[in-house]
């Protein structure tokens, strides 16, 4: 059954379902194609262009269903292993895991404190609002350590290299790909959830990254200049992979 959503000026938005295996939202856009994506909630959206009647729609969904059912399976069991934030819940930082423990107050707060992450929220049944909290002390955090480990790491580099490049910017947000990246600037950017990570893995992630300002590529040259500085970094890549499943 078609359900109205949404309208505006430029876009509107019906619900419609496949046979009941899922409910797909498809959203009219000034475009001049139909696109299916499967987002990260696992709700499916088609966009297509108004002129496209619905029987099309229909049809473009249904030759695409086992490709949705897939994603979306995927989409699902990645929301399933994402961590709550109730109070025991143990959440990883620098390679190790602590448990929460949550307080009543009227700011929020993160502190380290008696091997236990101690939250202060107004509202200790708000999740939402304990993620944001600890969310910032990560970020606190990585500024700290990140730039700590920058220089570290860049002292490692030979002369050579320090002589031709200057410590380069750094900068920290989320990633959904990336552990870090250089850009063509020379700016370095670091993945905030490296902070969760053994500082070894800091360490190597920074290595890589100030290797591209010599050698914007992977071939040999680049990882004869990555082993130079970090000469276990294969190790170090698998602990990275073996973290980041968790």
């Amino acid at each position: 059954m078609l359900k109205p959503r949404r309208k505006t000026k430029h876009s509107t938005q019906q619900q419609l379902s496949l046979d009941g295996s899922f409910e797909y939202v498809v959203k009219r856009q000034r475009r001049k194609t139909i696109a299916l994506h499967v987002l990260e909630n696992a709700q499916v959206e088609v966009r297509a262009p108004s002129w496209v009647p619905k029987y099309e729609l229909v049809q473009f969904v249904e030759q695409r269903a086992e490709w949705v059912i897939s994603q979306r399976q995927k989409a699902l069991e990645k929301l399933s292993q994402k961590p709550s934030y109730r109070p025991g819940q143990q959440h990883y930082f620098m390679g190790e895991t602590f448990p929460l423990h949550l307080e009543v107050a009227k700011r929020s707060n993160v502190a380290l404190r008696d091997d236990m992450l101690l939250i202060k929220v107004p509202e200790i049944s708000n999740e939402k609002r304990i993620e944001t909290a600890l969310t910032h002390w990560y970020r606190k955090q990585a500024v700290d350590i990140f730039e700590e480990r920058f220089f570290f790491c860049y002292e490692r580099f030979p002369n050579w290299f320090q002589d031709k490049y200057s410590m380069p910017n750094m900068r920290i947000r989320k990633m959904r790909s990336r552990w870090g990246s250089c850009s063509s600037r020379g700016e370095i950017t670091l993945n905030l959830q490296l902070i969760k990570m053994p500082l070894s893995c800091v360490d190597y992630v920074i290595y890589h990254e100030l290797c591209h300002l010599e050698f914007f590529h992977h071939g040999t040259s680049f990882y004869q200049l990555l082993t130079c500085v970090c000469p276990d970094w294969q190790q170090i890549e698998k602990r990275i992979e073996a973290f980041a499943n968790m």
